[in-house]
């Protein structure tokens, strides 16, 4: 006769994902990674938005968001690239995680594995499962706002790295080391997860570049990159200032 498996404590997921937290600040260095990951992400915005300008998109405050959401594609690549490298080094002592997290260790064969048993497909990799007037003063004050912006998302993008990583790797791989041994049915994939722990970041440095873009080209009309419209600006105020 078949036993059932305990029930787990509902609060389960909430304490796998902080003993996961606790395991990769020990063991990993995950801010140090996420800001390089951050850095090649940049680096691929930098090379779709000099295509797009190659291709005769001119409007900064419209190349910058797409290649903002272009290079977003990238990252979630990166990211995916990153959990298989701590899944490779992912070595918990025994019991370390099911403990912290208090959850049951009974094992179960006949539905150890039931949740990945669909057809896998081609995505398997990817789941394993110039234009208003305006004082040129406000618009620098808006730029150097905007500037501001971004570098508090990239901040709290950094400082929210191992919450990150705990809760997409709870969904990528905790399969095979919890979920097969409960009767526990995986709520789904680290893809979703992913994406609605990073979207609203993605969607607001795309907003503010574009925002960014804008106020450059009124403050320096006929520019097309940030370089040269900053360029341009400074030596127009130091004429100015010569000038006066």
């Amino acid at each position: 006769m078949e036993t059932e498996s305990p029930t787990p404590d509902p609060r389960w997921r909430k304490r796998a994902r902080r003993a996961l937290e606790r395991y990769f600040a020990k063991r990993s260095a995950p801010r140090s990674i996420l800001s390089l990951l951050l850095i090649l992400t940049g680096f691929a915005g930098l090379v779709v938005s000099f295509a797009l300008l190659r291709a005769g998109l001119f409007a900064m405050w419209i190349r910058y968001p797409i290649a903002v959401l272009a290079s977003y594609g990238v990252f979630i690549g990166l990211l995916r690239l990153w959990l298989e490298f701590e899944r490779s080094r992912f070595n918990p002592r025994p019991g370390e995680i099911e403990e912290e997290a208090s959850i049951p260790a009974e094992t179960s064969a006949s539905n150890s594995y039931h949740t990945r048993s669909r057809d896998r497909g081609w995505f398997d990799f990817f789941d394993l499962p110039g234009a208003f007037d305006a004082d040129e003063g406000c618009v620098i004050a808006l730029l150097v706002g905007v500037v501001i912006g971004l570098i508090s998302l990239a901040v709290f993008a950094i400082l929210s790295a191992q919450a990150l990583l705990a809760e997409v790797f709870l969904d990528a791989f905790i399969v095979s080391v919890l979920y097969r041994r409960l009767r526990i049915a995986a709520e789904g994939g680290w893809l979703g997860t992913a994406l609605r722990r990073t979207w609203l970041l993605a969607l607001l440095t795309a907003a503010l570049l574009s925002l960014a873009g804008w106020c450059l080209e009124a403050i320096t009309p006929g520019a097309r990159s940030i370089g040269p419209a900053l360029e341009r600006f400074l030596r127009d105020d130091g004429q100015k200032s010569r000038h006066p």
